[in-house]
């Protein structure tokens, strides 16, 4: 079997996508965990622990573990940076290793980075994932939040000497505990329970955001560690977007609105000067016909409004 390492793979896409490949029976799945808490929950769902930490523990973790795949999905910014340079040395002290042994090959090191598509910007024009994002000739600039991650993707891209790469999109994510939906839905579920008529949110009327679900984000990633090895060194451009729809955010929170009890519905006020609200405010018009042609990724799930009876109560429950 395949051995993946996930960092993040307590979070919110991390999780969602350890159990895609639990459930595969083709990988054995590691975990980082920061704490013995996090480590006893990535047990309880047969995700093999690592307690520690990148710089303490990763390593030794990828050595001691013969790690074929790293997936970093933990959204971080620094900590990326300072990830995908301890994988590097890893890559290239695993390359030494068996020119040294007189091996005529050996596998490369996989390393597949969750970046996002707010590197798009907001767009109106279509975009996709053959674009140079960061650059001037890109429709226009990436996401004041996510302005450091087109330099991390090139990083990774140059990493290609010592690695098998990947950069994979995400779309705004939605479903299961809707984590980062918290902010929208926080101030609706409070009015709801107020018995107020209208709920104020922070949030650009006009927007119409890409989306994607969780699940699809899961079996994304978990076609990407299959394609990896088959794509790389092929000339193919391995970066890919994940996006299911585009759905109005007034919609969006209309719709929660109604589930959520205020009959008023919601008054976007806009984003304001909030660098993650502007960024949850961000039109994102892309399409993900590479990531289904190329890796075989078939998403089931579509319609964020559609669904909102079933994604609020879930949203809800996962509060406790």
């Amino acid at each position: 079997m395949v051995n993946v390492l996930i960092i993040g793979a307590t979070g919110y896409v991390g999780h969602a996508l350890s159990q895609s490949l639990v459930r595969s029976g083709n990988h054995r799945v590691f975990g980082l965990a920061r704490t013995p808490e996090k480590s006893t929950a990535l047990a309880a769902s047969e995700v093999i622990p690592i307690l520690g930490t990148i710089s303490s523990s990763l390593l030794q973790a990828i050595a001691t573990h013969r790690i074929d795949t790293v997936v970093d999905v933990s959204g971080a910014n620094q900590e990326s940076h300072s990830l995908l340079s301890l994988v590097r040395e890893a890559g290239g002290e695993r390359l030494a290793a068996a020119k040294k042994e007189g091996s005529p090959a050996v596998p490369k090191l996989g390393f597949i980075y969750c970046s996002g598509t707010w590197v798009h910007g907001s767009s109106n024009e279509p975009v996709n994932d053959l674009m140079h994002v960061g650059t001037p000739s890109a429709p226009s600039p990436a996401t004041e939040l996510t302005k450091w991650r087109p330099e991390l993707e090139k990083a990774v891209l140059a990493s290609s000497d010592v690695l098998d790469v990947m950069v994979v999109r995400p779309a705004l994510v939605y479903g299961r505990s809707c984590a980062i939906w918290t902010s929208f839905f926080g101030p609706i579920y409070a009015a709801g329970q107020e018995g107020a008529t209208l709920a104020s949110v922070p949030a650009d009327p006009d927007s119409r955001p890409g989306l994607v679900h969780v699940d699809d984000v899961a079996t994304g990633f978990h076609a990407a560690i299959e394609k990896l090895p088959l794509i790389a060194g092929t000339g193919v451009y391995p970066v890919f977007d994940l996006q299911t729809s585009q759905e109005g955010m007034r919609d969006i929170l209309e719709a929660a609105a109604r589930e959520l009890g205020v009959k008023g519905g919601v008054e976007l006020v806009g984003a304001g000067e909030d660098l993650f609200m502007r960024a949850m405010s961000v039109s994102g018009n892309g399409s993900s016909g590479r990531a289904k042609s190329i890796l075989g990724w078939e998403p089931k799930r579509y319609g964020f409004v559609q669904g909102m009876d079933v994604f609020v109560k879930s949203w809800v429950a996962s509060r406790g």
